[in-house]
């Protein structure tokens, strides 16, 4: 049984006309009733009564009617959707990132694609740690993994292209009761300053300036684990000072406006806040923020569109 067959079942079943199923079907007359005999040849069974003057369903067809039909709008959307597949897949954006931080620096790559792509794009974000991230591309799961350099990735089939050498910056509540120690040694370091215009000026602070404050630490699970544990560290930590220990950048934030301490966060995570300050970390290590992929298959899709205008704008 084919679906040749099925569409001049349902239709014939419609006009109980053989003649004007030929006329819907763009069929011949012959043809039709050829499709006919052979679906019932192959059921085993009478679908239609004919006589010379008319035709008519038999019991058996009019059940087999609406089992027809579900086959025949099977099929039709499987036509649909696997007709559109290339295109749409062309179009998608499958992007992993590890902290909804990160959403403001991907929405501007995602505004700069859609200018330069001729084709509505469709974004597909997963929110997930690096290493799982990195494992979904692994599997093409997804396109992308937006995020720091992990030095103990090592796979050869996928590239890591730098964006640019991010470093720390300081952040902590205006409210904090170290805030206002923190301003004043500031303004001293940076003479050209007051306290009217403070907030409009970049500053610079030193390690020395925040060693006795409680440290709010954005460590994601697998680095503390696999890295951290073992003495290495890329931020200095105040060690007897029971440092707050968080698995994002999105939590640190949190920490940081309930006054609970400083953290030191990447710029690329830098978000505008009315009640934080933020500072230029003068010792501050560099390490690569980039973005993960593999080799680009379609110079036309979404999907270099998106790694052509990635790049990092400091807020």
């Amino acid at each position: 049984m084919n679906i040749h067959q099925l569409e001049c079942f349902v239709s014939l079943a419609s006009t109980l006309n053989f003649a004007k199923t030929a006329e819907q079907l763009g069929l011949t007359q012959p043809a039709v009733s050829k499709q006919i005999r052979a679906m019932e040849t192959e059921l085993d069974a009478s679908l239609f009564e004919r006589s010379t003057r008319s035709v008519s369903l038999t019991p058996i067809g009019r059940r087999f009617l609406s089992e027809a039909n579900d086959m025949l709008q099977i099929f039709y959307r499987a036509k649909q959707w696997i007709g559109s597949y290339d295109q749409a897949e062309k179009n998608v954006i499958r992007i992993g990132y590890s902290d909804p931080h990160a959403i403001q620096f991907i929405s501007h790559a995602l505004k700069r694609t859609r200018a330069s792509f001729s084709e509505n794009i469709t974004p597909q974000l997963v929110l997930d740690q690096t290493d799982a991230n990195l494992g979904r591309l692994q599997k093409d799961q997804i396109d992308f993994v937006i995020g720091m350099r992990d030095a103990k990735f090592d796979d050869h089939t996928i590239t890591f292209t730098k964006i640019n050498e991010n470093r720390f910056k300081f952040i902590i509540s205006k409210e904090h009761p170290f805030t206002e120690k923190i301003i004043k040694k500031a303004l001293s370091e940076n003479s050209n300053t007051d306290n009217r215009n403070f907030e409009d000026e970049e500053h610079i602070i030193h390690t020395q300036s925040f060693q006795h404050i409680r440290q709010i630490l954005a460590i994601p699970p697998y680095l503390l684990k696999h890295f951290f544990s073992r003495g290495h560290y890329l931020l200095p930590v105040n060690d007897n000072l029971d440092n707050i220990i968080c698995a994002n950048v999105n939590e640190a934030y949190g920490m940081v406006l309930a006054c609970l301490g400083y953290a030191l966060v990447p710029e690329y995570l830098i978000i505008d806040h009315p009640d934080i300050l933020f500072f230029d970390w003068a010792e501050s290590p560099q390490a690569d923020f980039g973005i993960y992929h593999k080799k680009i298959s379609n110079k036309h899709s979404a999907f270099s569109h998106f790694l052509k205008n990635v790049r990092y704008t400091p807020i």
